[in-house]
């Protein structure tokens, strides 16, 4: 019995990694303003769903990595999403009951903050440009959640 419990928990780390290798997709420059904020994305839902699972260690953990791998400013990624992971673990109750376009905007504000936290740790500008990652994740949040709960329920991770 507890070996089928690892696996279905570790679907959730390979949804992380899959999210993390989003990131790290070479994409052109006049694009990078657009990429969504997948790892973000990916814990949130995690969050949402299953919060006894996916908590603010985890997401620290999910942020060292990110800042290693992008060779960012150490902790700026871990602090952001444990930020926002424990807000999402504070409200998960409340934004379950939430239709999905009420999600969006509350995934809005939250990647909002994530962005705002890491460009600290980038150049700031105050082109609207560089704020396109907000717009698109709140866009792709609808399909994020579809997949993620499809991949749930289809491996019965609870």
């Amino acid at each position: 019995m507890a070996m089928v419990k690892s696996q279905h928990t570790s679907v959730i780390y390979v949804t992380l990694l899959f999210a993390i290798l989003l990131m790290l997709v070479p994409i052109p420059d006049s694009m990078r303003y657009a990429r969504p904020e997948w790892v973000a994305l990916t814990l949130i839902y995690w969050a949402m769903a299953l919060p006894q699972r996916v908590s603010i260690g985890v997401a620290w953990f999910t942020g060292l990595l990110m800042d290693v791998i992008t060779g960012g400013v150490l902790g700026i990624h871990a602090f952001a999403y444990a930020l926002v992971i424990y807000l999402v673990g504070r409200l998960h109750l409340q934004l379950r009951q939430y239709p999905l376009w009420q999600q969006a905007i509350t995934i809005l504000s939250l990647i909002f903050l994530v962005h705002f936290i890491t460009m600290f740790n980038t150049p700031i500008s105050l082109s609207w440009t560089h704020w396109m990652t907000v717009l698109t994740s709140t866009l792709v949040w609808p399909l994020v959640y579809a997949v993620l709960r499809k991949i749930r329920r289809g491996f019965q991770v609870s």
